[in-house]
């Protein structure tokens, strides 16, 4: 059985967000927090415009304008036949797309234009083959990373769609009829009146700026775009309750991370992958006042924007980033280990057989024994070398933590028992009382029952192995007159009752680390 044991939740690299807690709440400054996990970087000034997926739909996809607004076929200027549509307050308008030509459907509160406007000065959105609007690439918390030493560049100023003026009252659209339905080639835009909402029922969240609507995915991907520091406020990477210096760090990292990425034509996910992005919804006063209070600053390094990488808990100390994401990560001068408080490291425990293990990682052959061979500075593994049958296999210890689902880079390792032994184990078993660090995060390795084997496959031989046992035993027994019990072991052909479940006693006290969030953003 390998054993597995830890600190933290994340890749560790950069801010430690349960550091900035414990730091902001002993009266360090956001320049402090700052300061200690990307050291030699300066703050400087920069704004954009970013693009945030949100939504993958299933088909067609309903939009509410709360405050009215229009869908457009353009983000500005002349409009396709039937565009825009106007959405007086609350009206709401269905999105699809049938293959070849994007359908906006008037619903309730919706009017299609009826004047034809086919000149248009606007761009044609990009298209894919099929005629679809072409999705942009989406950040992964590695892309950025490898790409950090080359010079990072303001994004080109970008015009935002013009806020449509009072929409005028008009009959609210009744069925799918042809006078409901506007199509068109160039992608569609769901643009709010003034600084209002753009809300989508099938997720329960609304947001801020302008969601466009392109094919892709499941049927209809909305990203939405909008100035950054209205993204910021609907972030979800720290609880509004945290000391306003830990949220005043947090949107400079986020500012950070958000323009760079901005600046590279990428697009962001709203999960953690990237930066945890809820909209409108999680706005709250202590967030809005973070995001204000440090308005347009970002860390800069050389002259360009800092990878400002983050997660929740490093287990009091950070990570390098060959560390946290594998070995062809760049050196980056200000992403050291960097030891911080904490009061609770988050502990953790894991387990699985060595058969199991070798077999998720291809070791051919019997595998009896692996070990750390090489830590990194934070004494994070960087290697992991497994041995049996095969003779020894080195992995790396980043493929290690991704394939196993580790809760993070800083861990060890040790073999209990013998392989035989370990084989008949729960798949990853947790060890009792371990604290749960965070429920909406992947579990790693969860326990499995190995499948019971058929009621008549060795259970006769097993049979016929106790009873011979029992005679030499008592045949033992007699020649030598001591009259103890010969203790035999009937090992690997017992078998279980079925339905039983095998669990590691191993206890675990509960301590606690910080974590990143930050796909980069909430990279973790």
């Amino acid at each position: 059985m390998v054993v597995i044991e830890g600190r933290g939740f994340g890749h560790g690299v950069g801010m430690a967000q349960d550091g900035a807690l414990a730091m902001a709440s002993a009266g360090a400054s956001a320049a402090s927090i700052l300061n200690r996990f990307y050291p030699g970087t300066v703050v400087a000034k920069r704004s954009a415009s970013v693009r945030v997926g949100v939504y993958d739909a299933p088909g067609s996809v309903t939009v509410v304008l709360p405050a009215g607004g229009e869908v457009r076929d353009a983000p500005s200027g002349p409009q396709s036949t039937g565009f825009p549509i106007v959405v007086n307050p609350g009206g709401a308008v269905s999105l699809a797309f049938d293959g070849s030509k994007y359908k906006a459907t008037a619903l309730s509160g919706a009017t299609v234009t009826k004047a034809s406007a086919t000149t248009t000065t606007a761009s044609p959105s990009p298209v894919s083959a099929t005629g679809a609007q072409a999705t942009p690439p989406t950040t992964s918390f590695l892309d950025p990373l490898l790409q950090a030493l080359l010079p990072t560049t303001l994004p080109p100023t970008t015009v935002p769609p013009t806020p449509p003026s009072a929409a005028p009252g008009g009959a609210a659209g009744a069925g799918g009829g042809a006078a409901n339905v506007a199509l068109t080639s160039r992608g569609l835009w769901a643009v709010p009146k003034g600084d209002g909402l753009v809300a989508v029922p099938g997720t329960g969240r609304s947001y801020r700026g302008t969601l466009v609507a392109g094919a892709g995915g499941q049927g209809m991907q909305l990203t939405d775009e909008l100035d950054v520091e209205l993204y910021l406020r609907g972030m979800g990477e720290m609880p509004a309750s945290w000391p306003a210096a830990a949220l005043q760090a947090q949107a400079i990292a986020a500012r950070t991370f958000a323009i760079r990425a901005a600046s590279a034509g990428r697009t962001l996910c709203d999960d953690q992958q990237c930066q945890v992005y809820i909209g409108a919804g999680n706005e709250s006063a202590a967030n809005n006042a973070a995001v204000a209070a440090t308005k347009g600053q970002v860390l800069t390094y050389q002259g360009g924007l800092a990878e400002t990488v983050y997660s929740a808990s490093g287990g009091g100390i950070s990570a390098t980033p060959a560390e946290g994401f594998g070995p062809d990560s760049p050196d980056l001068p200000y992403l050291k280990p960097v030891e911080y408080p904490v009061a609770d490291p988050q502990l953790w425990a894991t387990s699985l057989p060595l058969a199991e293990l070798g077999s998720r990682f291809g070791y051919r052959g019997a595998l009896r024994g692996v070990e750390v061979s090489r830590t990194g500075p934070s004494g994070r593994p960087l290697e992991i070398t497994f041995d049996g049958d095969s003779g020894p296999m080195a992995v790396d210890g980043h493929r290690f933590f991704s394939v196993l689902q580790l809760r993070s880079t800083l861990f060890t390792l040790r073999v209990e028992g013998t392989p035989e032994a370990a084989v008949a184990a729960p798949l990853g078993a947790q060890a009792p009382d371990v604290p749960s660090v965070d429920a909406g995060r992947p579990e790693p390795l969860m326990a499995r029952q190995l499948a019971p084997s058929s009621p008549l496959g060795r259970a006769p031989w097993v049979g016929t192995a106790a009873l011979l046992l029992a005679v030499w035993a008592t045949a033992a027994h007699r020649v030598t007159g001591a009259g103890r019990p010969v203790a035999a072991a009937v090992g690997a052909d017992a078998e279980a009752p079925v339905g039983e479940e095998q669990v590691e006693a191993e206890r675990v006290e509960p301590e606690r680390v910080e974590e990143e969030r930050v796909e980069e953003g909430s990279p973790g």
